[in-house]
């Protein structure tokens, strides 16, 4: 399927499933305002992480890819009030977007945005022996995709989801 079908296709399905959000279209304006990539997911994928968070009943949750957290926003929804998301960001200007988007949609007290190296984040937190994962959302720079799972693997435990975003399209 050509890229123009799929986006038709998007948003002939978002115009028709997912309501106008106020806070998640803000995250995406502040986004453009500050120049980064527009490479979100889209309101559909956000919708499917969303649901897979909470089918996976999911308290601890690792992103790979913060960018300017509208995705973080759509998987910190779907947290209960003492969940836990860490997501991991390399770009400082990516994070500090990310964490206003955050505050604004009332979430930032389930967040925590840490900025560097994911794979040295990663790392660290298998260190210092971090509670495993229950939901693991890999959205970041697309050849380190294999060095994501084989590490995402350490921070998991039997039943943990994983999912990689843009390997089908």
């Amino acid at each position: 399927m050509s890229q123009e079908l799929w986006t038709a296709v998007d948003g002939y399905l978002a115009q028709h499933l997912i309501a106008t959000d106020p806070t998640l279209d803000a995250a995406i304006q502040a986004n453009a305002a500050a120049a980064l990539p527009a490479i979100d997911v889209t309101a559909l994928q956000g919708k499917l992480l969303h649901l897979l968070v909470r089918m996976q009943r999911a308290r601890r949750v690792l992103e790979i890819g913060t960018l300017g957290g509208y995705s973080t926003i759509w998987l910190a929804r779907a947290l209960p009030a003492d969940g836990k998301l860490i997501s991991l960001e390399y770009q400082p200007r990516h994070a500090e977007v990310a964490r206003k988007n955050i505050a604004r949609a009332g979430v930032a007290d389930r967040v925590e945005v840490r900025v560097g190296a994911a794979l040295d984040s990663m790392a660290q937190m298998v260190k210092q022996r971090t509670e495993p994962f229950d939901f693991i959302f890999i959205d970041a720079d697309k050849p380190n995709n294999a060095n994501y799972v084989e590490a995402a693997l350490r921070l998991s435990r039997p039943g943990t989801a994983i999912v990689v975003d843009n390997v089908v399209r």
